[in-house]
């Protein structure tokens, strides 16, 4: 008998001592139901008992400690894991077991990797170790390592779901977006419950503009019953986006009067919806809840300026923009919204000043030199209107060279 089988047989001696191996086996057994029905306390007990009477059921280390774990004696359970390991040191259940303690509860991510990796060389298609150790290199951000592993999983069982679904957010980090959609797509497939998988292709459909595709799948997470302001809001902004005015206000009337939400920017956002809807009066009204709520965002008094014009109520128009100057005025498009809005109130020489600031800031803005001359045609200042014509028509503004053909040679 060589010294191998010598050391095994002696270990089945000591089994066999003082109990009999079939009657630890009904023991485990025995811990193990207790386990399945939450018993841990009671499978402790099996567990201990067969430890007791022999040291070397590694397996028995293994299922207490699991059992430490769910009753939350995470040190015990660790010095199990210890003690399964220096019995059998090729347990790569163990090594794994260690592992995910040593990252889920201790936070220890070296020594966590460490025995992931020893649980891999042991039985090298360990899927569970590999995808923890994908997910893990997620976690540190070593995106191509993680990718790699979760690879691996895929390829030893290619209808593992996280594996997928953990590769496409590893390549959403690295900016792979039409592979992370592939993986997306595979995960789904899978699952077609999966709610996470299609709010993060949601995203990425958005990311690259495939708002059709977008919608598609943020109405599906709320059709499984998922739906959050975030999931909602998300979906009105791009029917917003898409001009879908009548499905955004829909959803904005959800987040605000369902979920409670007072935020001026939905707020605002319907204010756009029902302007664009030809409902201006309600419109207005919009503009002014989010004002009441939000002071110093000028692009509300655009919004309220803009939807004032659609009302010939010019004069609360330019008060509008006035604030939208004082909030922000480095924006000259506001001076360019301004000015038209005086001249539509007759206010020439005020427009001019506005178009002034436009041209100083835009030299080859073809309407605004357009609409200057204008201004000062209605002022009788022919020689600047034609000026102003003349350099709108040098821009090719068709009107400007209309004009000029006819009445400034």
């Amino acid at each position: 008998m060589n010294k191998k089988n010598s050391f095994v047989f002696s270990i089945l001696m000591i089994l066999l001592g003082s109990v009999s191996a079939q009657e630890l086996a009904k023991k485990y057994d025995q811990g193990l139901s207790k386990m399945k029905n939450n018993d841990y306390l009671g499978a402790i007990a099996d567990f201990s008992s067969i430890i007791k009477q022999s040291a070397y059921y590694y397996d028995a280390y293994l299922q207490r400690a699991s059992c430490y774990e769910q009753i939350k004696k995470y040190d015990l359970a660790l010095s199990d894991y210890n003690m399964a390991i220096e019995k059998n040191p090729d347990f790569h259940e163990a090594y794994y077991a260690r592992g995910i303690l040593y990252l889920n509860i201790k936070k220890d991510e070296v020594k966590a990797l460490s025995d992931l990796k020893n649980a891999i060389v042991i039985k090298a298609n360990y899927s569970p170790a590999l995808l923890s150790l994908a997910d893990l290199y997620k976690q540190q951000k070593n995106y191509n390592q993680a990718i790699a592993t979760y690879s691996k999983v895929i390829a030893i069982n290619p209808n593992q779901m996280q594996a997928y679904f953990g590769r496409a957010l590893a390549y959403r980090q690295i900016e792979q977006k039409k592979e992370a959609v592939n993986d997306l797509d595979k995960t789904i497939r899978i699952n077609n419950t999966n709610v996470e998988a299609y709010r993060e292709r949601a995203e990425l459909h958005t990311e690259m503009g495939k708002y059709v595709e977008a919608i598609r799948d943020y109405s599906k997470v709320i059709d499984l019953n998922a739906k959050t302001k975030e999931i909602l809001a998300q979906r009105a902004d791009i029917y917003y986006l898409t001009k879908q005015y009548q499905l955004a206000l829909a959803d904005y009337n959800d987040l605000i009067n369902n979920f409670k939400v007072k935020s001026p920017e939905y707020y605002a956002k319907r204010g756009v919806c029902y302007t664009s809807l030809g409902d201006s009066l309600t419109a207005q009204k919009e503009f002014t809840k989010a004002l009441a709520l939000n002071r110093s965002d000028y692009k509300i008094y655009i919004y309220r300026a803009e939807n004032a014009v659609k009302m010939n109520k010019f004069t609360s128009a330019i008060a509008d923009y006035k604030r939208a100057i004082e909030l922000n005025p480095k924006a000259w498009d506001t001076y360019f919204s301004r000015a038209k809005a005086y001249m539509e109130a007759k206010k020439y020489d005020l427009a001019i000043e506005d178009w002034n600031v436009v041209l100083k800031k835009n030299n080859k803005n073809a309407e605004a030199y357009f609409m200057r001359g204008s201004c000062k045609d209605k002022l009788n200042d022919r020689d600047g209107a034609c000026q102003d014509l003349q350099r709108a028509a040098n821009f090719q503004h068709q009107e400007a060279i209309n004009i000029v053909n006819k009445y400034c040679k």
